[in-house]
């Protein structure tokens, strides 16, 4: 097996020229032009596809191969591949039983999914003491009647030191847009052929092994989140609509806890700057977010058989903040910095100084379940700690205690695969975490409601008073009661670690 790291990034189809004349003035690149066509396979229940493996034949220049592509071989951006020359159109069974995806494939059928046909341009460039095949791709995935356009950039590390990767892809940022995408073509080609628009933003479950070390569960939980933060992305841009933007705030949360998750490992310059830069992302979707829950959920449901003076101007003003807070979004969401927001993610990950520090190597290698149970008892206690006061907590403390009983609700359900023996009583304690978080989340989306109020209504204090009367109620005691209620569960919650 051979083992390639590699980043990909969309780019829009007006940059490829500029993209070519950078790598090849710049960095005196050297390449080619090929046209490589491509058909993907898997079994008629796509066993390869659910098992994180991509097989495809593909032919050009040099005859046909066949690979089969692994998701992860340790590393967040290194991945399985065995490739093969073959003669056939169709896969070579004796090939692939030389590989791990065997087993699932004894004496099933393969059929094609998929085909892909791109021109590939590549340069060769050789930057930091190492070799980069950066690959330029243009053309359409095709699945039936279905099509959609390719355009990517992949850089490829041939030899040398993976932060050349890194250093590479941040120059020609500063001269194309790139947007990093973690989004395979076998990826794509296979939504294509289920029908689905875009690939779904949702986050997938990181396959840990609960025998291995913290830095290995660092990154493979690490390439999840931000997996999902790309995704994320690339669908709120394709449909600017409330769940996309439900996803994106979520995603870019979970990336911050995870610093938080594994602090030791984080106290860095840059770790620091990604939380701060995350923070900041995170921060651009919340207006929108707050005000598709309370035009979608609170204000129709309310305001249906309510009247009073200046409902129609409280409406139209309304209307105005929810369409204002998505175009401040989609701003953030074209600006250079939401797309260095991925890229030092990703590098901070590959290659960031948690990484090779020797004075980290202790925490880094040590036992993941170990550390597992650390943290969890420590952000356990904390959450313990601060809900023995519950009854004299105000707004702003209560909101404390959720983001600590968030932090502990991710850090549950990421770390609760090292914990297989317990499997029954971690889903327990996450449904807790979860039934805390909702209904402290729903006393502070209480008092953000008031703040919406206020905008909608423009300084109209008659307006917004009276506003105020049909969508705020008197849940509050009744809201206090089920809070106080489901932290008591989940301090009770007996530990699964």
């Amino acid at each position: 097996m051979d083992r390639e790291i590699e980043l990909k990034f969309l780019i829009p189809p007006e940059a490829v020229e500029p993209a070519l004349a950078e790598l090849t003035g710049e960095y005196g690149g050297e390449g080619a032009v090929r046209q490589l066509d491509a058909t993907y396979f898997d079994t008629p229940d796509h066993a390869l596809r659910r098992a994180g493996f991509g097989l495809r034949v593909r032919d050009g220049e040099g005859g046909r191969k066949q690979t089969l592509k692994s998701a992860s071989a340790g590393g967040v951006f290194a991945r399985g591949e065995w490739e093969t020359a073959i003669a056939g159109p169709g896969p070579d069974l004796d090939a692939l039983a030389r590989t791990p995806a065997a087993a699932m494939l004894a004496d099933r059928p393969l059929a094609p999914v998929f085909k892909t046909r791109v021109e590939r341009t590549v340069r060769l460039v050789h930057v930091a003491g190492a070799v980069i095949e950066a690959a330029l791709d243009r053309g359409e995935l095709s699945a039936a009647e279905r099509h959609a356009p390719v355009c990517e950039l992949e850089l490829e590390l041939k030899s040398g030191p993976p932060s050349a990767l890194f250093d590479l892809a941040r120059a020609l940022a500063r001269h194309v847009p790139l947007r990093l995408s973690l989004v395979s073509k076998a990826e794509r080609g296979y939504g294509l052929a289920a029908g689905e628009a875009s690939v779904s933003p949702r986050r997938q479950s990181a396959v840990l092994n609960p025998y291995g070390r913290v830095g290995e569960t660092l990154q493979a939980l690490g390439q999840a989140d931000l997996a999902h933060l790309c995704m994320a992305l690339e669908a709120l841009r394709e449909r600017p609509e409330a769940e996309c933007v439900h996803q994106a705030r979520v995603a870019s949360r979970r990336l911050r806890a995870l610093l938080k998750i594994f602090k030791p490992l984080a106290r860095d310059e840059a770790a620091h700057r990604l939380d701060d830069e995350l923070a900041w992302l995170a921060g651009e979707f919340d207006a929108a977010r707050d005000l598709d829950v309370f035009v979608g959920e609170v204000w129709s449901a309310a305001a249906d058989g309510a009247a009073f003076a200046g409902k129609e101007t409280f409406e139209r003003g309304l209307q105005a903040a929810h369409a204002n807070a998505y175009l401040r979004m989609e701003a953030a969401l074209e600006s250079a910095r939401a797309r260095d927001v991925l890229l030092e993610a990703a590098a901070w990950l590959e290659t960031g100084a948690w990484t090779t520090d020797p004075d980290l190597a202790e925490t880094r290698d040590a036992s993941a379940r170990s550390y597992a149970a650390e943290v969890l008892d420590h952000r356990r206690k904390q959450v313990k700690k601060r809900a023995k006061r519950f009854d004299d907590l105000d707004a702003q403390a209560r909101h404390r205690l959720r983001l600590k009983g968030k932090t502990l609700r991710y850090a549950a359900e990421d770390l609760a695969a090292l914990f297989p023996e317990h499997h029954e009583r971690a889903e327990r304690f996450v449904r807790a975490a979860k039934a805390a978080q909702d209904t402290l989340g729903a006393l502070n989306d209480r008092n953000v409601r008031e703040g919406l109020v206020d905008v909608a209504a423009h300084g109209d204090a008659d307006l917004a008073k009276a506003a105020h009367r049909v969508v705020l109620g008197d849940e509050e005691q009744d809201l206090l009661t089920a809070a106080r209620r489901a932290i008591d569960e989940l301090v009770d919650a007996k530990p699964f670690w």
